[in-house]
């Protein structure tokens, strides 16, 4: 029962918090306190203190939700959660995934670089506990971040986890807030602007059967307008008046004036676009209808349709003073909820698609296309935005998945061959049998080899960072050390790093490593050496260099260490630094005496407060 209050506050208050809506921020407030969410030492209760503490954490000029966060969200309280409850654990960090990227990145879509490899992890998780309901839903959320990176997968995303997303209702909890209707809807919109209207029809129309039972829905009445907009798109006037009826009957109970507009508005448009037998008269009373709604008191949206209406009406009666001025409102209408709004992108769009179809009906081709031709340059940009932060790291594992397929390809061509040269020449059995054992034992051998030279690799770096191990580091500078008369020899030591594990936990410590070591990596030269010489020691080797370039390397390290400051297993923003010892070989073989020098080196810099310029916050 707890976890079902968390769960449904969390809803609440992502939906109405900070907004004008039914449920305002005292009553959330007193929810929060009825609970008890604030002192409940559980890992539920870390778990949501986080969730609900990070949606407004970035919220300056409103009230952020008086939650206090004392302890860190660690790995074990997700764990507790997960035995508890899997579709629930799976919905909670998927949102604080999100939130936490929309916070750190502060809004900017960039964002998808932290968030869907995150939510990628997630939904292999989800896929260990068996619950096919936790994995559709962390794909759902997936889904709607691969929308500005992928639509493409997105699309994919949300047809993988359709069959077992939570149902619609409006009751809310974090599990049902991207439902199955939602999944529909947004394959809807995406199969539209890839001009599938078969695909987006279909979609449409199973939203209207979901919710047949729901008689006062937006959500239905908005699934019969794009449902029919669809089978327009593709000139089946017959289907799209029939389905105008159904949707006629679904008003005759609704009150909202919004919806009975949009319907008539809708139905006004088969007629006009279709222009069958009568149109002219139909429309007019169509119009008349619609001129008797009471809009006064309604919202911007009901002006806009409402315009829309009169300028269709205009065109088919050849009006054309009432045609412009209505068009002219349309526009203003449109345009002037753009600034306020988070789909500025589709409502450009729409309008341009619109203001074509009004031309077309006027008689006003030249104005049609024009608008046509706005709308395909629209719809190009929108795309090519939504693919920019496309990236190959999001298919990892797909070149090797390729080279085992061709090289498994090639295997059973060779037997397949080998095959067929026995049944097809009895004379030469003995020599394809030969040559097929050969085959298999160049195979066996080659599998071998390939096994012992993973082993070896394996042996010769450290399995966290990928760096040398110490051992590999030691028989490499032997013979490198010999040989070269030049080269420099440096200790690293990560400043505080005992306290990144005490507070921020150990994941969030292998993490810095692992950033360490790829930052490393990227700054040196191939000829260098890098070693995990201890836990958060390492050593680099400069090969062919001398002391002032190395100690410009290594200032640089510093200077790239401490401007990352976004680490994902922690709640916070923090920088690291590291201390160095250096030293010239100038022809010294024995690696202890340099180990020994770079250290008192080490220990100097760490007493005379010589790390890097940016100092850890604890």
């Amino acid at each position: 029962m707890k976890l079902s209050n968390y769960s449904q506050l969390a809803a609440v208050t992502i939906y109405n918090w900070n907004t004008s809506s039914e449920v305002t921020n005292s009553e959330i407030i007193n929810m929060l306190e009825r609970l008890g969410l604030q002192n409940d030492p559980l890992s539920e209760g870390v778990i949501f203190r986080h969730l609900l503490a990070t949606y407004s954490a970035n919220d300056a000029d409103s009230p952020r939700i008086p939650l206090f966060v004392k302890e860190p969200l660690l790995e074990r309280h997700w764990r507790d959660l997960k035995e508890l409850d899997p579709e629930l654990f799976a919905a909670a960090k998927a949102y604080y995934i999100y939130a936490r990227a929309v916070n750190n990145f502060e809004g900017s879509d960039t964002r998808v670089i932290y968030s869907i490899p995150e939510l990628r992890r997630l939904k292999l998780e989800t896929l260990e506990t068996g619950s096919p309901e936790a994995t559709a839903i962390a794909s759902m959320w997936l889904a709607m971040e691969l929308t500005l990176a992928n639509p493409i997968q997105a699309i994919n995303e949300i047809e993988y986890s359709l069959p077992y997303l939570p149902l619609y209702t409006t009751d809310k909890n974090l599990q049902n807030i991207l439902s199955d209707v939602i999944a529909h809807d947004w394959l809807r919109g995406a199969y539209s602007e890839l001009f599938i209207p078969s695909r987006a029809f279909f979609h449409s129309k199973q939203i209207i059967e979901k919710e047949s039972q729901n008689k006062n829905s937006m959500v239905r009445t908005w699934a019969y307008f794009s449902a029919i907009d669809a089978l327009l798109i593709q000139n089946r006037y017959d289907d799209a008046l029939a389905l105008s009826d159904d949707a006629i009957e679904h008003i005759s109970e609704v009150e909202s004036v919004h919806e009975k507009l949009l319907t008539l508005v809708q139905r006004l448009r088969i007629i006009v676009f279709s222009k069958g037998d009568g149109y002219g008269e139909s429309a007019n009373l169509l119009i008349e209808q619609i001129r008797q709604l009471d809009t006064t008191k309604v919202k911007i949206k009901t002006q806009e349709l409402t315009s829309y209406a009169e300028a269709l009406y205009a065109a088919i009666t050849h009006d054309k003073t009432s045609f412009d001025s209505y068009v002219k409102r349309y526009k203003e209408i449109v345009i002037s909820t753009i600034p306020g709004s988070g789909f500025k992108e589709k409502i450009k769009l729409r309008l341009e698609l619109e203001l074509s179809r009004l031309y077309d009906a006027n008689g006003d081709y030249q104005q049609s296309y024009a608008h046509t031709k706005a709308y395909n340059q629209l719809l190009v940009e929108k795309n090519t935005e939504q693919f920019k932060f496309s990236s190959s790291s999001f298919n990892d594992g797909i070149a090797k998945d390729i080279e085992l397929a061709r090289y498994r390809q090639k295997e059973l061509s060779m037997l397949r061959d080998e095959k067929d040269g026995l049944s097809s020449d009895k004379e030469a059995m003995k020599t394809t049998i030969i040559a097929l054992t050969v085959t298999i034992i160049i195979i066996l051998a080659f599998w071998l080899w390939l096994t012992k030279r993973q082993g070896d690799l394996i042996i010769e770096k450290d399995s966290l960072t990928g760096a040398l191990t110490r051992r590999a580091m030691i028989n490499s500078l032997k013979n490198s050390l010999k040989n070269e008369k030049r080269s420099c020899v440096a200790l690293l030591d990560i400043d505080n790093f005992k306290k990144i594990n005490d507070k921020y936990g150990h994941i969030t410590g292998d993490e810095v490593l692992t950033v360490f070591t790829q930052i490393i990596k990227n700054r040196i030269r191939k000829s260098d050496k890098l070693c995990r010489y201890g836990n958060e020691e390492f050593l680099i080797c400069f090969s062919d260099s001398d002391r002032r370039s190395a100690e410009r390397i290594l200032n640089e390290l510093n200077m790239a260490l401490s401007g990352q400051k976004f680490w994902r297993a922690a709640d916070e923003k923090f920088s690291v630094s590291f201390s160095y010892g250096l030293i010239n070989v100038n022809g010294e073989t024995n690696f202890d005496n340099i180990i020994k020098a770079c250290n008192e080196l080490l220990n100097k810099a760490k007493r005379e407060g010589n790390a890097g310029a940016a100092p850890l916050p604890l």
